[in-house]
């Protein structure tokens, strides 16, 4: 079952999960973030050293179990 109404500029689609494939989830997932894009007031610096703040973060927490993966001694890095 979809169902779609339209007030004015305003487009309401309503359907049960179950109905849509996964084509259609990414699209709007897609859409989602778009629409959070389009208000974000972030610079592209901003974003930069959000980034990279992210990446150091994430080797931080991952650095061991990484190194042991590949064999490794996280000691030998330093």
């Amino acid at each position: 079952m979809i169902e779609i109404q339209r007030e004015n500029d305003l487009f309401t689609i309503s359907f049960l999960k179950s109905d849509i494939g996964e084509f259609l989830e990414n699209l709007l997932k897609k859409l989602e973030i778009e629409r959070l894009l389009a208000k974000n007031r972030m610079t592209d610096e901003q974003a930069w050293d959000l980034s990279e703040e992210i990446k150091e973060n994430w080797w931080k927490d991952n650095q061991e179990r990484i190194l042991k993966m590949i064999g490794v001694n996280n000691e030998s890095c330093h």
